[in-house]
């Protein structure tokens, strides 16, 4: 049976999303972050030697935010 109401235009997708803002997909501090890792292996986990490490971390973070 045909629709009641007939639209306006042809219906099809958009390419977007009307009011919605795209972020941006790429991450940040991810080298100071695989550089803890590593260190926190290299250490069997342990935070007193790869304290420079993670206070690279967090000021990247820090800054990033």
């Amino acid at each position: 049976r045909p629709p009641t109401l007939r639209p306006p235009r042809t219906l099809a997708l958009a390419d977007k999303v009307a009011n919605r803002r795209e972020q941006g997909t790429e991450a940040t501090c991810i080298t100071e972050m695989s550089v803890m890792m590593a260190c926190w292996k290299r250490n069997d986990f342990n935070d007193a030697p790869c304290a420079e490490e993670i206070r690279m971390f967090y000021d990247c973070v820090a800054k990033a935010q």
